[in-house]
């Protein structure tokens, strides 16, 4: 195999090595996008660092890959698939988006949600996951993967001839829908600066930027351009104007959850993934999450059975990439020699 596999996001570039089909994913190492000047450099950095022989490459991009071009959304490192193949001398060579690698990555998880009708403890620890709603899943019904992060991925798990298969999008740039009087100020607020005003402009780590802002103009404070990671910090120690931009950050993704739930029908689970809701997971239910995700009106029931875990596993997306290179459903996306 001797397989680079890798989850390179707006921020963070994640490495691991497979030496065979069967082996566990060893040389974990995480560097920083801004650090390099282009994904070349990153992974001859890294290929040179564990002296590694390299003949197959597995990886899961903050982007779509449908293209021969590669731009990241959030990043900014741009290349091309083909040109990748022959620069690397690769054997196989294959790109999936971020998000499709961290649903890959639950794969055996959704198998056990459809064969349990209760998901026990002992499930749930061994795939790292913790409740943020209980709930009752719906066997063989479709899986919900999403998060914040420099971006917010949102993408549906399904089992298709017993592979899982994950359906990609791109849910983050779905238009914003505000559901209370302060979150139509904070479209209005918004519109002033940008034609769209996306989920992903508020559901994010730029977007924890923007509603930071508008909750200081909103109070006539004099706002400071805080970086999100500092206004999360600040949140977490109880400083007010970044407590509540925190608590309308994660109000705004309750009803994000929510309309994909309704939309994709996804309700054997919801999965946050991403490297924001770990960090700031006490303020969910000091926040209207709750309350936004349920308010569905006539579906109200639909909504309300679907349980939501929380993964704090950084490496779900190395080891969906590494799922994605001998998976039928993706064979069409390998490039080879």
């Amino acid at each position: 195999m001797k397989l680079l596999v890798a989850d390179i996001g707006g921020t963070n570039a994640r490495f691991a090595y497979q030496d065979k089909n069967d082996s566990n994913l060893t040389e974990f190492s995480y560097l920083k996008c801004s650090d390099f000047e282009n994904i070349y450099d990153a992974i001859e950095h890294y290929q040179k660092k564990y002296n590694l022989n390299i003949e197959n490459m597995s990886i899961a991009l903050a982007s779509h890959t449908n293209e021969d071009t590669i731009k990241f959304t959030n990043n900014h490192w741009k290349f091309k698939q083909s040109e990748f193949l022959k620069y690397f001398s690769l054997n196989k060579l294959i790109f999936v988006n971020d998000f499709v690698a961290q649903c890959l990555s639950l794969g055996s998880f959704y198998r056990d949600i459809s064969e349990n009708k209760i998901l026990n403890e002992k499930i749930l620890k061994k795939y790292d996951l913790k409740i943020i709603k209980s709930g009752t899943p719906i066997k063989n019904a479709p899986l919900l993967v999403t998060g914040p992060g420099t971006g917010l991925g949102v993408c549906t798990l399904l089992n298709i001839n017993n592979y899982p298969l994950a359906i990609e999008g791109e849910g983050g740039h779905s238009s914003f829908a505000p559901n209370s009087d302060l979150e139509i100020e904070l479209l209005q607020y918004l519109k002033k600066k940008y034609d769209h005003v996306s989920n992903e402009r508020i559901v994010s780590g730029s977007g924890i930027e923007e509603i930071y802002e508008f909750i200081c103009f909103k109070n006539k404070i004099p706002f400071k351009h805080l970086k999100a990671p500092i206004i999360g910090e600040n949140a977490m120690e109880g400083e007010p104007k970044a407590y509540e931009t925190i608590k309308l950050f994660f109000s705004i993704f309750g009803t994000i959850i929510s309309n994909v739930i309704l939309i994709n029908g996804t309700q054997s689970g919801v999965v946050i993934a991403g490297g924001i809701t770990p960090k700031l997971q006490s303020i969910i239910n000091k926040s209207n999450f709750e309350l936004n995700l349920l308010n569905k009106g006539r579906r109200y029931d639909y909504v309300k059975t679907v349980p939501i875990w929380l993964t704090e596993n950084n490496n779900n997306g190395l080891i969906g990439a590494s799922k994605a290179i001998v998976n039928p459903h993706y064979m069409s996306k390998i490039l080879s020699n």
